[in-house]
């Protein structure tokens, strides 16, 4: 059900809701710099999608045009986004096949949980765990860590900090894994 501006113009195009699509017009071009080892074609374009990330429910709530189709399109932007660029650092040799493994599980896990809660909650909302949000928060920092490393030289320190980051990332996944199969569990 729209609110907001998009129950008044019967439309759900609305200047926060183009700046989130932004993002997946922006997509491709970051795929194709980590595909290429082009640092400064994953990096510029990450960093302007970050900032529609920052910027596009600022935007709806500042303009009046908040609605539960502009929350689940950036719902599902961010989503799309994070696991295409796993997917991307993965298939550019990046990732290790156990790490690409631990963010597969918490896509899966994520998915499931979505699947068989769909319908089940309130208003038709996706299913919400208590720690999606720091889950999703530690993915998103991760992936633009990975971006910051193509343009830095490479280094034992900068090696040692990504594993670090990874391993604080997997236990937030397991843990979110985990939960998201408890409340799989309560709505089947």
């Amino acid at each position: 059900m729209a609110t907001g501006q998009d129950q008044m113009t019967g439309s759900a195009i609305t200047a926060a809701n183009l700046l989130t699509l932004m993002r997946l017009i922006l997509l491709p071009v970051v795929i194709v710099g980590i595909a290429t080892e082009r640092s400064y074609l994953a990096a510029a374009p990450m960093g302007a999608m970050v900032v529609t990330d920052l910027l596009d429910g600022r935007m709806a709530r500042r303009l009046g045009q908040a609605s539960e189709f502009g929350k689940a399109l950036d719902s599902t932007v961010d989503f799309v986004m994070i696991y295409s660029l796993f997917i991307a650092f993965y298939a550019a040799g990046r990732l290790a096949t156990w790490q690409f493994s631990v963010l597969y599980l918490a896509m899966l896990t994520i998915l499931l949980l979505q699947m068989f809660s769909a319908g089940r909650e309130q208003c038709g909302a996706p299913a919400r765990t208590a720690l999606g949000k720091v889950t999703g928060a530690l993915q998103y920092g991760y992936l633009l860590f990975l971006v910051v490393l193509e343009v830095l030289p490479r280094s034992a320190a900068l090696a040692a900090a990504s594993l670090v980051f990874f391993l604080v990332l997997a236990a937030a996944i397991a843990l979110h894994s985990i939960e998201c199969l408890v409340a799989l569990r309560r709505v089947t």
